[in-house]
């Protein structure tokens, strides 16, 4: 008897890894990107990946289509997620190794005659999941604290405001991703210690961050952040806006400090923001993250 109960409790355990198994795969996608006139290399190689995403995500879960009675939107969520701006009905969870980029010139017939075209392609391999329903997030970057103010470029000096709706409870986190590496811009450095992983909202608020006269954190302090180009004439980042309706530990961060009359916030390195973005959306369905592209340029 004793023999059965434990082949029993072996066979369920394995019944049961395998089920939580099958929720994440393994895959690999391909991508080939012409690189035009108006775009750079680093900006081509961004969008080869993130075709090449795509790509592998839809060779496990097929193709979202807008009439698919199964991507229905109720009580605030939604059974797709996006990417770019290309709808999919799985999400990526983490990149195995590093991006196969190689670089393809070659004569082409164009327009104005025979020319040297350059082709960026990309192979990825990574882990994806299928897509849960989760919140249907509202989200405006904005350079002054109201709506209207919508953009994605600011000027040396502008304010960054933020804009954020969610449906249900949660947690939100905003880092801000460039050259040297990822800044937390939220929470607050002075927020309340119950809110020190991540900022708690109520669904149906809207909350316009890092504006002391829109401050719905009653018992912090705003942080306002200006937008400030370093080295170059101009320069691109990346805004990440964190979501979760199940609580999170913060990454492990360096300590802000004060440079030329600037305070630099809490900082990790862009690896270590990946890895933590990863091991949460392995261990959370409803953990989502929003990644703009943003730019900064000197005033003419």
């Amino acid at each position: 008897m004793k023999l059965r109960i434990i082949a029993i409790l072996v066979f369920l355990s394995f019944g049961l890894h395998n089920s939580f198994g099958q929720k994440i795969v393994k895959t690999k996608g391909h991508a080939k990107l012409r690189q035009e006139s108006n775009m750079s290399r680093n900006e081509t190689t961004e969008k080869a990946i993130e075709l090449a995403k795509i790509n592998a995500i839809e060779s496990v879960f097929g193709t979202y289509v807008e009439q698919q009675t199964d991507m229905t939107i109720e009580d605030g969520t939604t059974s797709f997620n996006i990417i770019g701006s290309t709808k999919v009905k799985g999400e990526w969870i983490e990149t195995i190794g590093e991006p196969d980029i190689s670089t393809i010139t070659r004569k082409e017939k164009t327009q104005y005659g025979m020319q040297d075209i350059t082709w960026i392609e990309c192979k990825i391999k990574g882990k994806v999941r299928a897509v849960k329903p989760r919140a249907i997030l509202e989200y405006e970057i904005l350079n002054a604290p109201n709506i209207q103010a919508r953009t994605t470029s600011f000027f040396d000096g502008e304010q960054l405001y933020i804009y954020f709706k969610s449906p249900v409870d949660g947690y939100v986190s905003i880092f801000l991703e460039d050259h040297e590496g990822v800044y937390r811009l939220l929470p607050y450095m002075q927020m309340n210690p119950d809110d020190k992983n991540g900022a708690l909202v109520q669904g149906d608020v809207g909350y316009t961050f890092f504006s002391p006269s829109d401050n719905l954190f009653t018992k912090s302090i705003v942080d306002e952040m200006i937008m400030t180009l370093v080295k170059k004439q101009i320069e691109y980042n990346y805004i990440y806006i964190v979501f979760s309706e199940d609580k999170y530990i913060k990454p492990g961060l360096k300590k802000s400090f004060q440079s030329d009359e600037r305070i630099i916030p809490s900082s990790l390195t862009k690896w270590d923001f990946e890895k933590w973005l990863s091991n949460n959306r392995i261990s959370s369905m409803s953990f989502q993250v929003i990644k703009q592209k943003i730019r900064i340029k000197e005033r003419k």
